[in-house]
């Protein structure tokens, strides 16, 4: 069986009273790129740091590769778990080259020239830090992580301090090319829309507890809770009531899990369309955000439950207008 690139179980870290990682299980693929997402706090980088060999665990154990490298009497230090480690700031040291950064790690013969043609920068490999922009710092920090054959790549927040418009490029070009070298890689991250774009599971970080685990669409259209569903997007509750395995609302029925005796409905507002065909409940305008590429279109509800609409292009309704609604695709039903 193929040995796990990172397997992590029942990790607990505490600092003082304060319980950072609480009993976290968390499992890389080899190849598969998994991020690792949360909010400020919710102990994501503390769990990193664990893995990494930065903070000894007070409880749960590490494998790297299938190797144990932390807990049941045994600790390695970071550098002998071979784990590449790309940070926020990209960490390169200023006096080197691009190229002596890389050879910092003792690669072997080839591989640094190796790493930054597949980051396109063979070009860079005698420039200093300073001289590179923002993005090209932060490839060569891959390139660095990539160098010495890690059984994983851990990215802590690598975008975080980019530009918008460099921001998005970058990290799919990071993703491209962790792929295209067969990588392991965790992604920590707090921006739901890079976690949901570029991982092939999402492991979403509560309080120090894994919330849930599972693939991009899965975990945004099937959360488990209604904090993970408002926290990966918006969403809005419509109320409803429970009957023989159904949960009956304003904008129509939809199947609840058996046994739930009250539940929530939770719609994306991508699901509530603005109809013009005179079916469907009706609805009043109470506002709209424009956001260029598409806007969100507020309404109320006759029993003033509110929703929001995702609507593409430029509205042409206004506050007071009366419209008529409906759903695209199953609801999020959630025990209430």
């Amino acid at each position: 069986m193929t040995e796990l690139a990172i397997d992590a179980t029942g990790v607990t870290k505490s600092f003082g009273a304060h319980r950072a990682v609480d009993g976290a299980d968390l499992r890389v693929r080899p190849g598969e790129l998994v991020a690792l997402l949360g909010p400020s706090g919710s102990g994501k980088t503390t769990l990193l740091r664990l893995l990494a060999g930065f903070e000894v665990p007070d409880a749960g154990t590490v494998r790297i590769g299938g190797r144990l490298v932390a807990g049941d009497g045994i600790w390695e230090e970071p550098d002998r778990r071979r784990i590449g480690m790309v940070f926020q700031d990209g960490a390169l040291f200023p006096h080197l080259t691009v190229v002596e950064n890389l050879e910092f790690g003792r690669p072997r013969p080839g591989r640094a020239a190796d790493c930054l043609a597949l980051v396109g920068l063979a070009g860079r490999a005698s420039a200093y830090p300073h001289e590179l922009s923002g993005g090209e710092r932060q490839r060569v920090a891959l390139a660095r992580a990539l160098a010495v054959d890690p059984d994983v790549v851990l990215l802590d927040e690598p975008f975080a301090a980019l530009d918008e418009g460099l921001r998005v490029g970058l990290r799919e070009e990071v993703a491209a090319v962790l792929r295209a070298a067969g990588a392991s890689a965790l992604l920590v991250t707090h921006n739901q829309e890079e976690a949901l774009s570029l991982a092939d599971v999402v492991a979403v970080m509560r309080s120090g507890r894994i919330e849930q685990v599972g693939p991009p669409r899965e975990i945004y259209e099937r959360p488990v809770s209604r904090w993970v569903a408002e926290f990966l997007g918006d969403a809005d509750v419509l109320p409803g009531s429970v009957s023989g395995g159904i949960v009956a609302t304003e904008l129509g029925s939809f199947p609840a899990a058996g046994g739930l005796a009250r539940a929530q409905v939770l719609l994306r507002p991508e699901q509530v369309e603005i109809v013009d065909d005179g079916a469907g409940p009706t609805a009043t305008v109470v506002g709209h955000s424009y956001f260029g590429h598409d806007q969100i279109v507020r309404l109320e509800l006759p029993s003033g439950a509110r929703l929001r609409s995702r609507v593409l292009g430029r509205a042409s309704w206004r506050p007071g207008d009366t419209v008529r609604v409906r759903l695209s695709g199953e609801p999020i039903v959630l025990p209430a």
